[in-house]
């Protein structure tokens, strides 16, 4: 039998291992705010703004790595990458690039970054540790949203105004296929298992759901000028944002269909999934914060102020690595 004495020992360190394994699964968000150049980075534990990075002209787009314990952010105004030490919160460099990179993708080992330059219709390949130009790719008109198959050897690219998703073998960095979607195509997601690709088609107000294996699609009707789009952590449930409407769409994906809408801050436009609290983040442009929606529940838990017009286009949020 233990004494007094053993038994507030034994709790006390349990209350403490409990706190150190609490902190050490937080994740963080990187948040970029083109209003003011700068990029909020958000602990997903405590759902508070722990630092802000100043980067490049107008920060549209991110992608981060755990592997590389970095973050990367297109500046489309600047006509730059930005690299941010995701251990320290700090500016690593900016790095010139010509055109107006938007869309960034990292490949499933964190060596390639992937960059859409909008005006110039073509794909930027860059090592991502040096930062240096391994190629270049042709695409369609005004390249935006990319996804990535598991194994590394396909990459999705919604092309806006040609209204349609490449399918680039990244092995010849050729394209293999091009599929017809709904009306300026921008955000993507894949789904846990690969077999379908979500596209999200502004103007048409709905979602393009394509068999990776066949090809075929169906679409999905969401609100008014949809933008971005995740899936839940169970794969069950797709989140849409929609800028118009201020809420974000919920798709049960067995019925096919929109089941619900969530409220949240104004123009919403980045979406992503936090895979270890199953929270959905959301960057509202016009209102200046994230909302964070409980993925069980389906229910707002709360909102961050952060910068100016937050956008943050593309996976921003970087896991612990602790587990």
């Amino acid at each position: 039998m233990k004494s007094p004495s053993q038994k507030i020992a034994i709790t006390i360190t349990s209350l403490i291992i409990s706190g150190f394994t609490s902190l050490c699964l937080a994740g963080s968000a990187y948040i970029t705010n083109q209003g003011d150049n700068t990029v909020s980075v958000i602990d997903t534990n405590t759902n508070e703004v722990i630092s802000t990075v100043k980067v490049g002209k107008a920060p549209v787009g991110v992608a981060v790595s755990a592997i590389n314990h970095r973050a990367y952010i297109s500046n489309v105004d600047g006509q730059s990458i930005s690299v941010i030490d995701t251990n320290k919160n700090k500016l690593i460099n900016t790095y010139p690039i010509k055109g107006s990179p938007v869309g960034l993708l990292l490949s499933p080992d964190s060596k390639t970054l992937y960059v859409a330059d909008w005006t110039d219709d073509r794909l930027y390949v860059l090592d991502a540790i040096s930062m240096k130009l391994q190629s270049e790719i042709k695409n369609g008109k005004a390249p935006a949203g990319m996804v990535m198959s598991q194994d590394g050897k396909k990459l999705y690219v919604a092309n806006r105004d040609s209204n349609e998703v490449a399918i680039i073998d990244t092995t010849t960095r050729q394209t293999s296929h091009r599929i017809s979607v709904g009306n300026h195509p921008f955000g993507l997601a894949l789904s846990k298992n690969g077999h379908a690709l979500y596209v999200v088609n502004v103007v048409s107000n709905s979602v393009s759901v394509i068999n990776t294996t066949n090809l075929k699609s169906e679409r999905i009707n969401v609100g008014e000028h949809p933008y971005c789009v995740t899936a839940s952590k169970d794969g069950l449930f797709l989140f849409v944002t929609n800028t118009q409407d201020d809420n974000v769409s919920v798709i049960e994906l067995a019925k096919k269909q929109s089941i619900a809408t969530i409220k949240v801050g104004e123009v919403p436009e980045g979406i992503s999934t936090d895979e270890q609290s199953g929270n959905i983040y959301v960057a509202n442009w016009s209102s200046n914060q994230v909302s964070v929606i409980d993925g069980q529940t389906q229910k707002i838990i709360t909102q961050i102020k952060t910068g100016d017009k937050s956008r943050a286009f593309g996976q921003f949020i970087l896991p612990s690595t602790s587990q």
